[in-house]
């Protein structure tokens, strides 16, 4: 496995924990506590999310419609290098993970996401894409000069996976151990985030997780 693919294959195992799925219930669970007034005119929290944010980002999902739209027949997908990595998992789907890129490409995503659909090609349908990110953490615990605007997306990143040959992981190694029982360790994944652009997520298109994937 090339070292490129393993990034992409540690980010999506590491998923499967549900560590992403937790964070978000506990933010939904603060929201129940602590709700919106439904009336009155109580002055808000500001937000420094600007109109030139919000047309950019629409406009670049848009972007990724357009070169992914080739991509809603698998087959094609494969035909170009994305291979499948993982099981079907629920909130997520199945990763297709593609040729590795060395700088982000909003029209070029690192990972296909897809669920299963009989009435589609080959049996899956396009639901979302993932990207990767290389940069450093800014002072917030985000990437520093996202793509994204960190109001509307959040990335996320792991540490100390252990990947094995059958695509297994493990998070409770040693990079010795790790490399003694025949897995590859990344001590600091890349930043990756999803993008729900061919299936609305409830919870936002940013989403880790998108609750109407089965």
């Amino acid at each position: 496995m090339k070292p490129a693919t393993l990034i992409a294959t540690t980010l999506y195992l590491f998923f499967m924990f549900g560590v992403l799925a937790a964070q978000q219930q506990e933010a939904n669970q603060q929201m129940t506590a602590h709700p919106m007034p439904m009336h009155g005119h109580e002055p808000a929290a500001s937000v420094r999310l600007s109109y030139q944010d919000l047309t950019k980002t629409a406009a670049m999902l848009e972007t990724a419609r357009n070169a992914t739209a080739k991509y809603q027949d698998v087959r094609v997908a494969e035909a170009e290098g994305f291979r499948a990595i993982g099981p079907d998992v629920p909130g997520m789907g199945i990763h297709f993970v593609g040729p590795h890129r060395n700088s982000f490409d909003i029209a070029h995503p690192d990972i296909l996401l897809y669920e299963k659909n009989p009435s589609a090609p080959s049996g899956f349908s396009l639901v979302g894409v993932s990207y990767l990110l290389n940069a450093e953490t800014d002072t917030d615990g985000q990437p520093k000069n996202p793509p994204f605007p960190k109001l509307l997306a959040t990335w996320h990143r792991h540490s100390n996976l252990c990947v094995f040959p059958d695509r297994s992981v493990r998070t409770d190694l040693s990079q010795g151990d790790c490399t003694t029982q025949g897995g590859r360790f990344s001590a600091l994944t890349q930043w990756m985030v999803h993008a729900w652009i061919w299936k609305d997520s409830p919870d936002g298109v940013f989403s880790p997780t998108n609750p109407d994937v089965q």
